[in-house]
């Protein structure tokens, strides 16, 4: 009697946005270096473990199947993005690698999952039923606990050579894990303070519809508002205001473009503001300067307070101004004249020297959190009489 086939058991991971910055090509297994991507890992890892004989290859959106240790490079791709892996592509690598027939688990977002039912019909989606970016790192975090629970004794956790070194490690990881956590949160409430947005509605597979809401008094919104607005052509995406809401405005344009947009500008206000803010240090400075005493004589505070108000104001405009069209050289500021009459070269001289790039400030991991939490309507075209 022929002993029973065992079919293989393979652990798939969807690749990730945030890859590593290497010149030359690395394995797979250290390319993608994302905070969701590491913790997918780490519960492939584990379930690997627990299968003893499971394999882990990583989806690639651009090369399809790899192996941990194969040789790839950097790229800019996501899964159902022009040009990305097709689902021929991936039965062919399954034949190659022969694991047509496995057992499959895979872990990752909703379009990498799709991808691999496409070859594996009946695989487990180990993060089915889970809702939003938190719950599946809960989930991935139960995995990885369930799993050292049931392979290792908690007192032999690690390798332990009488000293306690395993634990204070094991302490130490902990630690670091919450105080990376509660850094990326400040961080995250940090940018709240200049947009927010809402969760992304996919109407079809080539538009979506997003909205941002900037916080602040009205003047600070409505600036924050019409800078969107110009930045808006940097990511490929159409912001129109609303006339009844003047806090906030409507994003539109193909879903990754207007993901990417709703990650990236919070990120690009807070390095706009920034500089503004260092041009008002400046108008600060020479508030305390022996220079300013003839202009401000006899000056009343009001007056004083709203020169300083509008010069940051007017300095914000300026440093979107030079973030948007940067010139080879600024004229500099002149001796003996007040900055508020000279706010171009005060700001623009802070904004060309700490310039950055505002069509560059989308966060991969941000991007495929809020498209994988996006909701989805299917607008159907009606049937011609």
């Amino acid at each position: 009697m022929a002993a029973p086939t065992v079919r293989p058991r393979v652990i798939i991971v969807s690749c990730g946005g945030r890859k590593s910055t290497a010149e030359q090509p690395v394995p797979a297994g250290e390319m993608y270096c994302g905070s969701y991507h590491v913790a997918l890992r780490r519960a492939a890892d584990a379930l690997a473990v627990q299968a003893r004989t499971a394999r882990v290859l990583i989806l690639s959106a651009l090369h399809g199947f790899v192996a941990l240790d194969e040789l790839i490079a950097p790229y800019d791709l996501r899964m159902g993005d022009e040009g990305s892996v097709t689902g021929e592509k991936l039965r062919q690598q399954a034949v190659d690698l022969g694991v047509l027939h496995a057992d499959v688990t895979v872990l990752g977002p909703r379009a990498y999952v799709e991808a691999c039912r496409s070859v594996w019909p009946e695989l487990t989606d180990s993060l089915a039923g889970t809702r939003g970016i938190g719950e599946q790192l809960a989930k991935l975090a139960d995995i990885y606990a369930l799993s050292r629970r049931s392979q290792t004794p908690k007192s032999s956790a690690r390798p332990d050579d009488g000293t306690g070194t395993s634990s204070l490690i094991e302490e130490i990881e902990r630690r670091a894990d919450t105080r990376q956590n509660v850094d990326e949160q400040r961080a995250a409430r940090k940018r709240a303070r200049y947009a927010t947005y809402s969760r992304l509605l996919i109407e079809h597979a080539g538009r979506a519809h997003g909205t941002l809401t900037f916080p602040g008094d009205v003047a600070k919104s409505a600036a924050r508002a019409g800078a969107a607005r110009r930045f808006a052509a940097l990511y490929r995406v159409q912001v129109h205001g609303r006339p009844d809401d003047s806090r906030t405005v409507d994003v539109h344009g193909t879903p990754r473009d207007v993901a990417r947009f709703l990650s990236a500008l919070p990120r690009v206000l807070e390095k706009t503001e920034s500089r503004a803010s260092e041009s008002a240090r400046l108008y600060g400075r020479w508030e305390r300067h022996s220079t300013a005493r003839p202009h401000l004589a006899d000056m009343p505070t009001p007056q004083r307070r709203a020169h300083a108000r509008d010069f940051r104001a007017a300095a914000f405009q300026v440093v979107v101004d030079i973030l948007l069209d940067r010139p080879d050289t600024v004229p500099e500021a002149t001796d003996g004249l007040p900055p508020w009459d000279q706010v171009y070269p005060m700001a623009a001289g802070i904004a060309h020297y700490y310039w950055f790039d505002p069509a560059a400030l989308a966060d991969p991991d941000e991007t495929a959190r809020i498209l994988a939490t996006a909701e989805r309507r299917h607008v159907t075209t009606p049937a011609a009489p």
